[in-house]
């Protein structure tokens, strides 16, 4: 019994605070927020790639410069129609396995105004890659780590910055051309730069223009066929009535003797074959190949251009700055000692 009561007894003594303990207290160090954090813990992982890198990576449009980098994701969008909905010609990119629409993009540090269409019926919006001219790139910043608690919801995978040029001397012109040896899929580029100043104001900008042939399924051998003929494709399984086709002029002869069958135009015509010439069967065709006639990558056509001007109009020595109620204060009381506002007596 007394062994038990003195080893709570020492316990208590031994874990009481001592006055200097209460008043020490850990360094508390802020995570989350936009406030800066310890010098310990380190830079936010930023990728950066310079003019030089782009210069020398080859590629020939902004889509291929940035959703070739090892950072991006598989669920961007691609410029194909393949899973791209209602965006064909149109690219993004997407970091750490989320959608397009968990990835910023931003353009010197500013939002941009997204695609008008969305995949997904419309739920994942993104910003076109293929708007910006590659020639109009000075660098481009990758923040491979959410930054929701900075920017909002739509940079839960990360932040993309495009810093455009600026401040540029001088001209230069790029003209590339490029295509396949069996297949016509030929692509153009062209772009001017160009800029002038002084120290007081400069004009720099950038004019482009790129085009690209369609490549169709049907033109590489991976492609052309597929495994197995498709039951349900058109144009080959037009469902029809007998009497609209009487209607048409077909003849009852040509027809088989059913309420309704199935038929389809004559292959590579333009939409304006009349009903005679349509082939008409009984049953349901299940060997049509949708590869013959689909588009790999659609034919697409961009030009435009950027324009940036600046004008200094104060000197380098010219600064402005604001003062809080207490900086006001101190500086009252400094300049002039007799002086005491109503504020400053309150404390604020």
């Amino acid at each position: 019994m007394i062994l038990l009561l003195v080893a709570p007894l020492a316990f208590a003594q031994e874990t009481s605070p001592s006055p200097a303990a209460v008043a020490e207290t850990e360094r508390i160090i802020v995570t989350g927020s936009n406030i800066p954090s310890a010098a310990e813990v380190g830079p936010n992982p930023v990728q950066t790639i310079d003019r030089d890198l782009i210069n020398k990576s080859g590629e020939r449009t902004t889509e291929e410069l940035i959703r070739d980098l090892t950072v991006a994701g598989p669920n961007g969008v691609p410029s194909s129609n393949n899973g791209a909905g209602f965006t064909p010609g149109a690219s993004s990119i997407s970091l750490r396995g989320f959608d397009a629409s968990s990835t910023l993009t931003l353009i010197d540090g500013r939002r941009v105004a997204p695609y008008p269409l969305g995949t997904g019926n419309g739920a994942v919006t993104f910003v076109d890659l293929n708007s910006i001219p590659r020639a109009a790139i000075e660098s481009i910043e990758v923040l491979k780590d959410g930054a929701s608690s900075i920017y909002g919801a739509d940079a839960v995978a990360g932040v993309v910055n495009i810093k455009l040029r600026h401040d540029y001397r001088g001209a230069e012109t790029s003209v590339e051309y490029g295509n396949a040896l069996d297949k016509d899929s030929g692509e153009f580029s062209a772009s001017v730069l160009f800029g002038a100043g002084d120290d007081k104001t400069t004009v720099s900008g950038v004019l482009n223009f790129y085009h690209r042939n369609s490549i169709l399924n049907r033109d590489r051998g991976y492609s052309s066929k597929l495994p197995f003929g498709s039951s349900s494709s058109s144009p080959q399984n037009l469902q029809l009535s007998r009497e609209a086709v009487l209607a048409a002029g077909v003849s009852a002869a040509d027809l088989p003797d059913s309420d309704t069958f199935f038929g389809h135009a004559p292959f590579f015509t333009n939409g304006t074959a009349s009903a005679t010439d349509y082939t008409y069967t009984p049953f349901r065709a299940s060997s049509f190949n949708p590869n013959a006639f689909s588009v790999a990558l659609p034919d697409s056509e961009r030009y435009g251009g950027f324009v940036n001007t600046e004008h200094k109009v104060f000197g380098d020595h010219r600064q402005f700055y604001q003062r809080g109620p207490e900086d006001l204060c101190n500086l009252w009381r400094s300049e002039s000692p007799r002086f005491q506002s109503g504020l400053c007596r309150s404390g604020l």
